[in-house]
């Protein structure tokens, strides 16, 4: 079901679903317990979700539009393009770290999906990339990015950033510890385009 089309009665069973997945974890849940705390039968349940990784799904894709709301917000801020970079790819470490640090239950669920539908992970790493492309487009309009495809480049730095978003990672890490090595990545990634620059001559010398 499109979030978009969710009505109150849908809204009720993912609120339902979503608590037990958190609290009990995925697989423990049944369709029927959750039909049970919205005081309903589990026909209407199955009526408005398929089946429970349909709920799953449904769950973390209003979270992925909740979440990509705040990344274009700090995207299209009135700071320079260096600051707006950095400020997105720390919020993004950061709302990985709220979901996962801690609750095992979430790193559970995400797995389900991952496993049953690898397409929604692409889905997601593609809105995300398109938010930091916006970002590198607007540094290389400003002449402090490089010109080139800043779609690839944006992949590129998903990649080198994965540690500070992987589940594994942050379920037990320390996010000050965390934060801080993130800063020093974020510096090393500029500090490498920016030597790169200069080595080919490019007229952009400062990029990332």
């Amino acid at each position: 079901m499109p979030i978009q089309n969710l009505d109150d009665t849908a809204k009720q069973i993912l609120s339902a679903a979503t608590k037990r997945f958190l609290h009990y974890g995925y697989g423990k849940t049944t369709m029927s317990e959750i039909a049970g705390d919205c005081n309903m039968s589990t026909g209407n349940v199955y009526r408005y979700f398929p089946s429970k990784l349909d709920l799953a799904e449904t769950f973390v894709r209003v979270l992925r539009e909740e979440q990509m709301d705040k990344l274009r917000a700090v995207a299209r801020s009135g700071a320079s393009p260096q600051e707006r970079l950095r400020a997105l790819l720390k919020l993004k470490f950061k709302l990985s770290y709220e979901r996962y640090h801690n609750r095992p239950k979430a790193q559970e669920m995400a797995l389900a999906i991952l496993k049953e539908r690898p397409q929604f992970a692409v889905e997601w790493e593609d809105a995300e990339n398109e938010i930091i492309a916006e970002v590198l487009t607007a540094g290389a309009e400003a002449g402090v990015f490089e010109h080139r495809d800043q779609l690839r480049l944006a992949r590129i730095i998903q990649d080198v950033i994965y540690r500070f978003t992987s589940p594994d990672v942050i379920l037990e890490g320390e996010y000050e510890m965390l934060a801080s090595e993130l800063d020093e990545v974020i510096d090393l990634v500029m500090d490498a385009f920016s030597c790169r620059n200069a080595r080919h001559g490019d007229d952009h010398t400062t990029a990332l």
